[in-house]
């Protein structure tokens, strides 16, 4: 059964593909647009026509036939335009990081509660099947402890004006971590590269710690290959998931190397390779859905998100003990 009415604010690069989503997947009878740049209204207009309806911010927050609303704006816009859609008891899936304020998360969580109303917030990739296959893999032991994750994101573009290339794209990383650990994150240390010249961060390389587990991202919107790689490594076996391998994307090495205990070290010890096991590597490959027509149905249809306020905002919390100490 098709939902009555949805609206999209912000028609920019992800507001667009939002939008050719939620025509796609054929959820609700009207798909309203806004934006406060006509082009970008003429643009989607152009490409979708009549399936989509033009209409300004104030006829979206009274119309009571739109229930859910999905904001792709500017973080530095957001906390006053989500109070006021709040208010009209609008449930919204608001694109990351939402806000870089932790006073604006409480003061909306307690709109949320007033209001009864629904907020969630769009990281992607906790509704990616191979993501959510991880944290099976990881719960069940079956990599050993995690001692170690590395995190390679880099791709040329888009570039940012408003936002580095950490908020931009080590929020993805760093939600995932939330959501296969669940443990509180500390960053270490970073390096940050300002490349272009506009006093913002195209390069980062951050070192976290979670409980025991060491973990590395790297970012970047500068680099000539798009790469998208997750390394874990355990006390028993290893992993790599490869998103742009569409073949093998997802690999589990029989590997792990271990050491004897301090007191029964002798000469033989010292050969490095006598405690190297490499065994049959096994390739997983799923079934997938698109994570975004999964992040929007589990929006519409679910009563809780697992990316909901409380979620995001242990990843802004991280990101701000990153600006301040840096």
């Amino acid at each position: 059964m098709k939902k009555s009415s949805i609206a999209i604010i912000g028609l920019g690069y992800w507001g667009t593909i939002v939008t050719n989503t939620l025509i796609s997947l054929g959820l609700f009878k009207n798909i309203y647009i806004h934006d406060n740049d006509s082009s970008k209204i003429k643009i989607i207009k152009k490409k979708f026509g009549s399936k989509v309806i033009q209409s300004s911010l104030s006829e979206i927050k009274k119309n009571k036939k739109i229930r859910n609303i999905f904001l792709a704006t500017p973080p530095m816009n957001n906390f006053k335009m989500l109070k006021s859609l709040i208010k009209e008891k609008k449930n919204i899936l608001i694109e990351k990081p939402g806000m870089t304020s932790l006073k604006h998360f409480d003061l909306i969580k307690k709109e949320i509660k007033k209001n009864k109303t629904k907020l969630s917030f769009g990281y992607i990739y906790i509704y990616n099947d191979y993501i959510r296959y991880l944290k099976k893999i990881i719960k069940s032991k079956k990599l050993g402890k995690i001692r170690y994750i590395n995190f390679q994101r880099q791709n040329f573009g888009p570039i940012r004006n408003k936002v580095s290339a950490v908020y931009d794209l080590a929020t993805h990383d760093l939600s995932i971590l939330n959501y296969l650990l669940d443990k509180k994150m500390i960053i270490k240390k970073s390096i940050n590269h300002d490349i272009l010249g506009k006093k913002n961060f195209d390069v980062s390389f951050l070192n976290l710690q979670a409980g025991k587990t060491k973990i590395d991202i790297n970012v970047s919107w500068l680099n000539p290959e798009k790469i998208r790689k997750i390394i874990i490594i355990g006390s028993k076996k290893m992993l790599l998931f490869d998103e742009m391998n569409t073949n093998k994307p997802l690999k589990i090495y029989n590997n792990y190397v271990s050491f004897p205990k301090i007191d029964k070290f002798s000469k033989f010890y010292f050969n490095q390779s006598k405690y190297i096991f490499k065994g049959k590597s096994q390739t997983i490959k799923l079934k997938e859905t698109k994570p975004l027509n999964n992040e929007i149905r589990e929006f519409i249809l679910s009563k809780r998100n697992i990316t909901n306020i409380n979620f995001s905002k242990k990843i802004i919390k991280t990101l701000l003990s990153f600006t301040e100490k840096f």
